[in-house]
């Protein structure tokens, strides 16, 4: 049984997997982390393949180049370990996507169904 037929008959098991909260918090993590390593790559790669007859750029540009466009600068051991942070992350909150999914759902219940607690909320319906 191949990795991605094991994922599609998870997903046909629990009903609609996408609404797994686990799963989403997991999804928002990969999906941050590639933001990350995107911008970190794309400045790596400016400072070190200047025009030619240009010197290739120090950390502390890099790290001005931040401070320029959003204020703050995470340095250069910093970005590594949030990029750690965020890839352990996703793989935290994978594993608990898959662990919830045996307890919380009742046998034959789907991940739409279990959101329904928040519509009987007295709130919504005074």
């Amino acid at each position: 049984l191949t990795h991605l037929d094991w994922v599609s008959n998870t997903g046909y098991q629990y009903g609609q997997f996408h609404w797994n909260p686990g799963h989403m918090i997991a999804i928002t993590f990969f999906f941050t982390t590639c933001l990350a390593l995107a911008l970190h790559g794309g400045l790596v790669l400016s400072a070190i393949n200047p025009d030619r007859g240009e010197p290739v750029k120090s950390p502390e540009h890099e790290n001005t180049v931040f401070r320029d466009l959003v204020g703050y600068s995470i340095g250069t051991i910093g970005i590594h370990r949030v990029g750690l942070f965020l890839a352990l992350s996703a793989v935290f909150w994978s594993a608990v996507c898959m662990l919830i999914s045996g307890p919380v759902l009742p046998e034959g219940g789907s991940w739409p169904e279990w959101w329904e607690w928040w519509r009987r909320i007295p709130i919504w319906n005074p």
